[in-house]
């Protein structure tokens, strides 16, 4: 009789220990998708004064200054963050393909932001930028401007040609 209360008392304290395990667990994957995010933003801001936007034929992104465009700077930053994701190469179009759809009100850390610069075309990308929070991106924007942090909810140049975002570490 003991042994048979033991056995039961046994099992429900295994039950009980079971879900508190997973919250534990739960929550340290959310530290660490959290703890990612946060370093490819941080590798993304070191990258500031770093990088030289150059066309997509004159990339150089082996050693600093690198010399880059922009999804060559996305890719560049993910790349040394070594967070586990990798890019699929460094074309925008390729990129705004990869990793979950998030929508424009939702973005975190690390999501990458498509817009379109054609107007014939609103749907085709042509720039793409990293989210870094507080409603700022960064991004390599052009060759007089090289790596910049622009606030996209206040500026609507971006908000109106916005095409998708992607979510890349889950």
């Amino acid at each position: 009789m003991k042994k048979g209360i033991t056995t039961k008392i046994a099992i429900l304290m295994l039950a009980i220990s079971l879900p508190a395990t997973s919250l534990l667990q739960e929550a340290q994957a959310a530290s660490s998708v959290e703890a990612k995010r946060n370093k490819v933003v941080q590798t993304a801001l070191s990258l500031k004064n770093k990088v030289d936007y150059v066309s997509w034929k004159k990339r150089q992104e082996t050693r600093a200054p690198y010399k880059t465009d922009c999804s060559g700077f996305t890719y560049l930053a993910y790349r040394l963050a070594d967070v586990g994701v990798k890019l699929v190469n460094k074309d925008d179009d390729d990129q705004a393909k990869v990793g979950q759809k998030v929508s424009w009100g939702n973005l975190k850390k690390g999501d990458l932001v498509f817009f379109w610069l054609n107007s014939k075309n609103k749907k085709n990308v042509g720039h793409v930028g990293m989210y870094i929070g507080d409603g700022k991106m960064i991004h390599n924007l052009n060759s007089s401007r090289d790596v910049i942090i622009t606030n996209i909810y206040k500026n609507s140049w971006y908000k109106d040609r916005f095409v998708v975002a992607r979510r890349v570490i889950k």
